[in-house]
C-alpha cells in the first residue's frame, strides 16, 4: 500500500528546494558516511555512532530515524510532501535509494537521494486541513504522514479539501466545498458526525441534480 512522507528540504541546515526541483529529487543531510545502499536502520545507527558524528542520545536516535525512513522505508510510487515556509510542494517517489558521490560534502551536504516527480503545487500552508498542518510540526526531516495519505493524494492532484470555516454553538460546524470556479458550497455539519451518516449524506448530496 502506498505511503506518503514528509520530507524537509534542509539537508545539512542548507535550503536546497530549488535543487529539489531541478534535480527531481528529494534528500537528506548526514554526509562523509559514505553510500548507505543496503544499510539496515541498526547498521546506519552504528555508523553514526562513530565519527565523524559521533552522535549518542536523542541526537542518535533522532538522526537514524530519519535518515532510515529515506533510505529503507519509503517505496517507489509514495507520495512526499515538501513544506518550504508557507509553500507546500507535492511529489511521487520515482526510485530506490540513491547515493550522490557528488553531493557528498560539507558544503553541499545532500548526498543521499531519491528521484521524484513533482505534482501539483505549490499550495499555501494555509490550504491545508487542521490536522495536517499540525502533523507538519515534528522536527524532524523526514517523517511518516500516511495517516493523511488520502489527504495528501487529492492535494497533489490539485484538488482542494473541504475547510473548517467557524463553529457555532457546541453542536455544528460551518465547511465550504468549492465544486467548480467561483462556486462554493457551504454546509453546517454536525460535529459528531460519524462515518455513516457522512456516508448517508453524500448519497443524498448525489440526488441534488437538476439540470
Amino acid at each position: 500500500m502506498s505511503k506518503a512522507w514528509l520530507v524537509r528540504p534542509l539537508p545539512n541546515d542548507k535550503n536546497r528546494i530549488e535543487e529539489f526541483k531541478s534535480s527531481n529529487i528529494v534528500a537528506v543531510g548526514w554526509p562523509l558516511i559514505g553510500d548507505l545502499t543496503g544499510k539496515s536502520r541498526e547498521e546506519i545507527k552504528l555508523i553514526l555512532q562513530a565519527p565523524p558524528y559521533n552522535y549518542s542520545s536523542l541526537k542518535l536516535g533522532n538522526a537514524y530515524a530519519t535518515i532510515d525512513i529515506l533510505v529503507n522505508q519509503m517505496s517507489i510510487g509514495d507520495l512526499v510532501l515538501i513544506p518550504n515556509g508557507d509553500d507546500i510542494y507535492f511529489a511521487k517517489i520515482n526510485s530506490n535509494y540513491h547515493y550522490e558521490k557528488s553531493k557528498d560534502t560539507n558544503d553541499e551536504g545532500y548526498p543521499h537521494q531519491r528521484k521524484v516527480s513533482f505534482l501539483a503545487g505549490p499550495i499555501a500552508r494555509s490550504q491545508l486541513p487542521e490536522s495536517l498542518r499540525k502533523s507538519l510540526k515534528v522536527h524532524r526531516a523526514t517523517a511518516d504522514l500516511s495517516k493523511h495519505y488520502d489527504t495528501i493524494k487529492s492535494l497533489s492532484e490539485g484538488n482542494t479539501i473541504i475547510s473548517t470555516c467557524s463553529t457555532y454553538s457546541n453542536e455544528f460546524t460551518d465547511v465550504e466545498y468549492p465544486i467548480r470556479p467561483g462556486v462554493v458550497v457551504k454546509l453546517s455539519i454536525p460535529n459528531n458526525i460519524n462515518q455513516s451518516e457522512a456516508s448517508r449524506l453524500s448519497d443524498f448530496v448525489k440526488t441534488l441534480y437538476f439540470q
